[in-house]
């Protein structure tokens, strides 16, 4: 698996409720976050295929020297055991985090 950054909705005024209407629709069970304007995430990994959706603010992750910039609508798939950091936008953030099902 490789990162990948993707949309899950087509609308660039996505809502935090049809985000949650596609992952019930899908049986995801995702952990809701939120990021503080301007917080740096330390760098970490997890052990465990990663899928990240943004629905509001933004947030900067930077995965093996490349950024990767999440805007509401994107979604960020991350490989297990990659070192990954992140820096929250100037308005914070609201993502959704789940492991990526088979």
């Amino acid at each position: 698996m490789h990162v990948r950054k993707h949309r899950w909705s087509r609308d660039y005024e996505s809502a935090e409720e049809e985000l949650a209407n596609l992952l019930a629709a899908k049986h995801i069970e995702a952990q809701r976050w939120l990021g503080q304007p301007d917080e740096e995430i330390a760098a970490h990994t997890h052990n465990t295929d990663t899928r990240i959706w943004c629905v509001e603010g933004s947030i900067k992750f930077t995965i093996d020297g490349k950024q990767f910039s999440l805007q509401p609508g994107d979604t960020l798939d991350i490989p297990a055991a990659i070192v990954r950091s992140a820096v929250v936008g100037f308005t914070g953030c609201v993502c959704y985090e789940a492991p990526i099902q088979s």
